[in-house]
């Protein structure tokens, strides 16, 4: 198929590329802000211990009053943050929902000529599948002529011992070199025909 037969599935193709960035990155977007709320909850943990030893000691006199409205201020500006990077966790599968929305749209107007190029693409392949399915019976019945122009001196040589009395019919006539050529599930040797289990093992590789 020509490439300019297959627009709706580049274009698909190009979509499905940014569907897979849109996820990416809202997914190192999260771990970083999991990662982030952390620090910040461990560093908060401290800090809080702190701001109450100085409050107790501002209470005590033992320090002024700018020295723990210091050490406060800066509790509450972590805190702050933490909230902000706890928000960005909690929004972000709604904000990737509305970016993956938005694919979602650009790939369903795409769908009727997508369809038409996937099946006309389907219908192309099995042509050619068939075609080398033709090919490969053709290259059975090349086979048999070479087998047959030697396995014959067999078969006459089963009439000879007939008309020498040796053998009683000859059993050789009815023997065709064919059947070694299929699979043989007693000594599991590989044949000429071909499974449903094989063929699906070729497609999916």
């Amino acid at each position: 198929m020509a490439k300019a037969k297959q627009a709706a599935v580049q274009k698909m193709d190009k979509l499905f590329k940014k569907v897979e960035q849109v996820k990416e990155q809202f997914e190192v977007a999260l771990q970083k802000a999991l990662e982030e709320a952390e620090v910040l909850k461990k560093e908060i943990q401290e800090e809080e211990k702190e701001v109450q030893e100085l409050y107790t000691m501002y209470v005590l006199d033992q320090i002024v009053l700018e020295a723990y409205q210091e050490a406060k201020d800066k509790l509450d500006d972590k805190k702050k943050l933490l909230a902000v990077a706890e928000g960005k966790v909690a929004d972000m599968d709604d904000l990737k929902k509305d970016e993956l929305s938005k694919l979602y749209h650009q790939i369903t107007e795409l769908m009727d000529d997508y369809r038409k190029e996937d099946n006309h693409n389907i219908a192309f392949q099995r042509k050619r599948v068939l075609q080398a399915k033709a090919d490969y019976l053709n290259f059975i019945h090349e086979a048999q002529k070479e087998m047959t122009a030697t396995y014959k001196f067999t078969s006459k040589l089963g009439d000879l011992k007939v008309d020498l009395g040796l053998m009683d019919y000859n059993h050789y006539s009815s023997h065709k070199p064919v059947y070694a050529l299929f699979n043989n599930d007693y000594n599991r040797t590989p044949g000429f025909d071909v499974t449903r289990e094989e063929v699906e093992s070729a497609y999916y590789k």
